[in-house]
């Protein structure tokens, strides 16, 4: 539980109630008061004393706008470090869940990253479905509510969740106000295992989307300038754009805006630097019938990001593919023992022909067998096929095409199993990949 303090009007420092005052048990002495921004405080006791507490516990705290999180990501992923960052931000509260480096889950307070609207902007859901569900089931069995229904396929499910995601993460990323939190704390198996994606793979497809914001604060210097319409639309907008058109007013910002439109922070900065450049809207950094003052650009660009080398791997893939059809038929047996196996088998074939698990060549034409195992002869043939199209670390490729196989089942038999078999499971899975690990 978070304690929280006040700072009154003569500078003390109050408990908001008495939940506060444990909180400073043991802490006496005297603190020096280190310079940082506005959202955040940092004492520091003088002299220190040593000590150390349980977790969860903060081990690392700063400015987003003075470090970028995307140096602290990536030096994170290479230290396959396991934890939650938590950034809060004037928009609200972001946080990703890294286990050894890789991201695991993230939630947002953005109304923007809400599931349902997820679905909505792709296209897999209407508004009237989602609010449909909404009525009916809590916000965390909307997307298998709307799978029983038969509005989306389960892969298309797990296609929007790895997206919400994603785009979490991109905005964490993008943050360059606020302050962030590297909090050591236990990953909970259950929540933990269902989802896995490549935090590299997210800093590289983050860099167009770095590149694009430093090009959109030269004239939008951050998401709490004010927008107002200077001209209507000429009927050659974009949807988004036509909408936003209707919504200035000179007293929303451009956070504001975002939250009103349901898009994110980047999504509506992109959409008023269109406004700003065809000349439909103006900025100012007061809202209407306040003076205007004129803010000055920003003129640096955020850094980009390399990710690490990795050493090279041996090319023998056969063991990799027999630990993972070991892996798939541990899970195809937990559900057969709930009589659920053929649907889920067909769920699994149909994400497999869309290819919506993977873009990798070596699972094309691929399906299931009745016992969850893929062919490994066939996998075998076409990993030698299409080994020099795998990158500079075929096997590495390969394996990740089997984990995000993997992810995909681990994902759908989560909603269909009891937590604690669920949570058996994952203990398997985890000591079964472990052995690609052992020398």
């Amino acid at each position: 539980m978070t304690q929280r303090f006040r700072i009154d009007g003569a500078a003390q420092l109050v408990p908001e109630d008495r939940t506060g005052i444990p909180a400073l048990a043991g802490r006496s002495g005297t603190y020096a008061l280190m310079p940082t921004a506005p959202d955040l405080l940092v004492f520091s006791r003088t002299p220190p004393e040593g000590g150390s507490i349980p977790t969860p516990r903060v081990v690392l705290s700063g400015d987003a706008g003075g470090f970028p999180l995307s140096d602290l990501i990536a030096f994170l992923s290479q230290s396959r470090w396991s934890g939650v960052i938590r950034v809060h931000t004037p928009g609200g509260e972001r946080s990703l869940t890294l286990r050894e480096g890789e991201v695991r889950g993230a939630t947002s307070e953005e109304p923007a990253d809400r599931l349902g609207e997820v679905l909505v902007r792709l296209g897999y859901a209407d508004r009237a479905q989602v609010e449909a569900v909404l009525r009916e089931q809590s916000a965390s069995k909307l997307g298998r509510a709307l799978v029983e229904k038969g509005v989306l396929q389960a892969h298309d499910l797990f296609k929007c969740v790895t997206h919400q995601v994603s785009e979490i993460f991109h905005a964490i990323v993008l943050c360059r106000e606020g302050s962030f939190f590297l909090i050591d704390q236990p990953l909970d198996e259950k929540t933990g295992h269902s989802l896995q994606l490549s935090t590299q793979s997210l800093l590289m497809d983050s860099i167009r989307k770095i590149d694009e914001m430093a090009h959109f604060r030269k004239r939008i210097p951050h998401g709490r300038m004010y927008v107002a319409r200077k001209r209507p639309s000429d009927g050659k907008l974009e949807e988004d754009e036509d909408r936003v058109l209707a919504m200035l007013d000179g007293r929303r910002t451009v956070l504001e805006l975002g939250h009103a439109a349901r898009l994110s922070e980047f999504d509506v900065t992109k959409v008023v630097f269109r406004l700003l450049e065809g000349g439909f809207a103006g900025l100012t950094d007061k809202p209407a019938g306040a003076p205007a003052s004129a803010v000055a650009p920003e003129k640096t660009a955020a850094p980009r990001v390399r990710p690490p080398v990795r050493s090279a791997a041996p090319v023998d893939a056969r063991p990799v593919a027999r630990v993972f059809n070991f892996i798939f038929r541990e899970i195809r047996d937990e559900v057969a023992r709930s009589g659920m196996d053929r649907e889920f088998i067909a769920a699994a074939n149909a994400a497999l022909s869309n290819q919506a698990l993977s873009s990798s060549p070596v699972l094309e034409g691929l399906v299931f067998a009745a016992d969850g195992s893929l062919p490994e002869g066939r996998l075998m043939e076409a990993f030698d096929k299409h080994r020099a199209h795998l990158g500079s670390e075929p096997l590495a490729s390969f394996r990740q095409a089997l984990s995000d196989v993997m992810f995909f089942l681990l994902f759908q038999v989560g909603e269909l199993l009891e937590s604690r078999a669920d949570e058996d499971l994952a203990r398997r899975v985890k000591e079964l990949l472990a052995t690609l690990e052992a020398p």
